[in-house]
């Protein structure tokens, strides 16, 4: 479960066991152990339950031919388009990084993803090779809003994985 601190109101983030497994999968294949991957975490409309991920190169086909994540305008037309149909909206997303390494970069840090308060970020080390079953060592943090995060990583209650 997700929570904000202090003034923001509560949200939650759960991600089901087997599809974290699959996005897992997913974004070990895609990077090849050489470059980074990534994707959306999408969920109903009013809700913070992870029900489907989109990986970024699904939407626009040359977000990961330079070695690390460029995600172009055509893939968030494509991903709203998917998002507007299936009622869906986009609550995270995640994106690998080489080494151990879990931090921000300062294009991660200036150029969020979903620049809108509340919006998580999850970080992969080792470009996913590596994760297993739980986010022990992945980078968790939350976009505060005018380029400003918060990191939630080592916080148990960040995100959670569940078994549903």
């Amino acid at each position: 479960m997700f929570e904000f601190d202090q003034d923001m109101k509560m949200s939650k983030l759960e991600i089901p066991m087997f599809l974290w497994w699959c996005m897992i999968r997913q974004l070990r294949s895609r990077g090849g152990g050489r470059h980074e991957s990534g994707a959306f975490l999408l969920a109903k409309e009013q809700s913070h339950h992870v029900i489907r991920f989109i990986c970024y190169d699904d939407l626009d086909q040359t977000a990961l031919e330079s070695g690390i994540v460029r995600f172009h305008a055509r893939g968030f037309i494509r991903l709203w388009d998917i998002c507007g149909r299936e009622k869906l909206t986009v609550v995270a997303d995640i994106h690998t990084h080489p080494g151990g390494w879990t931090g921000q970069s300062d294009s991660d840090r200036t150029h969020p993803m979903i620049a809108q308060a509340g919006h998580i970020a999850l970080i992969l080390p080792h470009f996913a090779q590596r994760t297993k079953h739980s986010l022990a060592g992945v980078g968790i943090y939350e976009y505060l809003g005018n380029h400003q995060w918060k990191s939630r990583s080592g916080d148990s209650q960040a995100v959670k994985i569940t078994l549903l």
